[in-house]
């Protein structure tokens, strides 16, 4: 007989989750760098904002949904300053592909007018 498989569904818990939405909540960064720089798909955090948004966050959608308790809500200070310290990351991170995209433009950009340039003198 085949093996089955059994879905590991608590992959993240929930800290992680709600780390992960408060990072994604902060002015001035997109979710979907968040995402990738947390190393999940951005589908999944924004489910998990819009979880979060509606007051229900489950670890796992066999769970009855239920309301977080405060405790949950407000991670310890210790996770406050993981918390920074993965936003610090993730805009560090920005920044690097800011950079490689503005050279890979500018390699673009360099490129065409050399196309221009040999169309031009062909003859």
């Amino acid at each position: 007989m085949g093996q089955t498989h059994k879905r590991n569904y608590d992959r993240y818990t929930l800290a992680f989750k709600l780390r992960a939405v408060k990072l994604a909540n902060h002015p001035n960064v997109k979710t979907k760098d968040i995402a990738e720089g947390l190393g999940i798909h951005p589908v999944m955090l924004y489910r998990w904002c819009m979880q979060h948004r509606n007051g229900t966050l489950v670890e796992n959608k066999h769970m009855k949904k239920q309301k977080p308790s405060p405790k949950r809500v407000n991670p310890p200070p210790d996770s406050e300053a993981a918390a920074e310290d993965e936003l610090a990351k993730a805009k560090k991170r920005i920044k690097d592909l800011e950079k490689q995209l503005n050279a890979r433009q500018e390699e673009i950009d360099l490129l065409k007018k050399a196309r221009r340039f040999f169309e031009k003198n062909r003859h």
